[in-house]
């Protein structure tokens, strides 16, 4: 069973990813994968011959002056995506077929956005208010609100995000222990799932 969690930034789907890591589970890690593939010599060109120099930091592309650009016109970011996506679909793909697991998480921000569904048996969604979001990522990250805010509007609603999802984990609290619990819950939900698949087959 192929796993995928999403959720917008400042969500908490990656601390709810280490806590499933912490526990055993096994995880493709699509960021270290979107890491190598911007560095591929090939996609590079391609950036640069769509977004220009300007994006580059002695010679290496900046992510941020790049996602700076993107998140702000939603015309380069449908193109950003058709340079990058196929390259890290493939790459994602190989991973999830080498591991040779039952189970396999998948941490993926954007799932909905890039139209990746039909690569996952089960989505868990991660979620919390914008007002929550927004406050996370200021503390955590060097980026204005309003930065903040074109990143969450230039992904699906949540109540989008809601309806396509198998599974809800609802992280507007910062209490660890609680969302710990949630998690249990959904481990046993996923239990209780595959077990009915091998009865199935």
């Amino acid at each position: 069973m192929i796993v995928g969690i999403t959720g917008g930034i400042g969500s908490g789907k990656s601390t709810v990813s280490r806590i499933l890591r912490d526990k055993g589970f096994y995880f493709v890690d699509l960021d270290t994968i979107s890491h190598e593939v911007i560095q591929d010599p090939g996609i590079k060109t391609e950036i640069f011959k769509n977004f220009g120099s300007e994006i580059f930091d002695k010679e290496e592309i900046s992510r941020k002056k790049l996602g700076k650009i993107v998140f702000e016109n939603k015309k380069k970011l449908k193109k950003l995506n058709s340079i990058m996506h196929p390259e890290i679909l493939k790459r994602m793909r190989k991973k999830i077929n080498e591991s040779k697991k039952n189970l396999v998480f998948v941490e993926i921000q954007l799932l909905f956005e890039v139209g990746w569904e039909n690569e996952f048996d089960l989505i868990l969604l991660v979620w919390a208010d914008k007002n929550t979001q927004i406050k996370r990522v200021l503390a955590r990250d060097k980026r204005s609100e309003n930065e903040t805010e074109n990143i969450i509007n230039s992904q699906i609603s949540l109540d989008e995000k809601i309806k396509k999802s198998d599974y809800v984990i609802e992280n507007n609290n910062d209490n660890l222990e609680d969302l710990k619990n949630k998690i249990d819950d959904f481990i046993n939900f996923l239990e209780t799932k595959l077990n009915f698949e091998k009865k199935e087959v």
